[in-house]
């Protein structure tokens, strides 16, 4: 793929995500006041709906805007970082875009995969609008290439940043949906450790365990434990270090005992 080629290619993907995005929250929007007015007295306050509509296009003109001028910045990076070793050779000629994120099947999958969630979230949760939402407001930057989404992130070099990228996306999912199911449904980050054996030593230390129980605690065998019944699971930090996030409550676990 050639310099003219992959330039089309980026500013077609950008096109057409505003454009699905901005169809996406034109149809809640006029969806939302029809709800609103059938649940009461009124018509339909035409003048709200009107000015929603017209924050709607400000918000995405602004999308389309933020992307054209990132895309024609990122021009510099195109020499200065080779392709990563791991990237497929269909997403190679994007790479200079920033780190590999990874491939998906679609925005849903890449959402699930940049939340670090593979379980169910709750049912209001629009996972492709999220991914669409990430990619938009350039957290991400997604390219398809033979019927697969490949991702790479924006802003950062991998490490401390996907933690950071994690808790950006919990942070528009809040903001989204205002739900206190989609907390409940999330990851909590923990923090980086060198070890899952030192992430439980520190998880135990902050409850009120007495210190003579807690150093005859076998800190190894309880966080194999805790992995295992998906309690909590890690990404890599780079450094020999892990990021590590909690699904649920480890002590709430039907199984758990404090192996001594």
């Amino acid at each position: 793929m050639d310099f003219r080629q992959r330039t089309r290619h980026e500013i077609t993907r950008n096109v057409r995500i505003t454009a699905a995005g901005f169809a996406q929250e034109l149809v809640k929007t006029a969806v939302a006041s029809l709800q609103r007015a059938a649940v009461s007295d009124s018509d339909p306050d035409v003048a709200r709906l009107f000015d929603e509509v017209d924050a709607l296009v400000d918000r995405f003109r602004s999308h389309h805007r933020e992307l054209s001028n990132a895309r024609v910045l990122r021009r510099g990076n195109r020499l200065a970082r080779p392709p990563e070793p791991g990237v497929p050779e269909p997403a190679r000629p994007f790479s200079y875009v920033g780190p590999y994120f990874g491939a998906y099947s679609d925005f849903d999958a890449f959402a699930r995969g940049a939340l670090g969630f593979t379980g169910r979230v709750h049912p209001r949760t629009d996972m492709a609008g999220i991914g669409l939402d990430m990619h938009l407001q350039r957290h991400f930057w997604t390219v398809e290439r033979e019927g697969t989404l490949y991702a790479f992130r924006l802003g950062d070099e991998g490490g401390e940043g996907e933690a950071q990228q994690a808790e950006q996306v919990r942070r528009l999912l809040r903001a989204r949906f205002g739900d206190d199911g989609i907390d409940e449904a999330l990851p909590v980050y923990a923090g980086k450790f060198s070890s899952v054996t030192e992430f439980v030593r520190d998880f135990l230390w902050k409850l009120p365990f007495p210190t003579w129980l807690l150093i005859h605690v076998d800190v190894t065998t309880l966080g194999y434990e805790w992995s295992v019944d998906r309690s909590i699971f890690t990404l890599a930090a780079g450094e020999g270090k892990m990021h590590v996030f909690i699904r649920r409550d480890p002590l709430s676990h039907w199984r758990y005992r404090l192996p001594v």
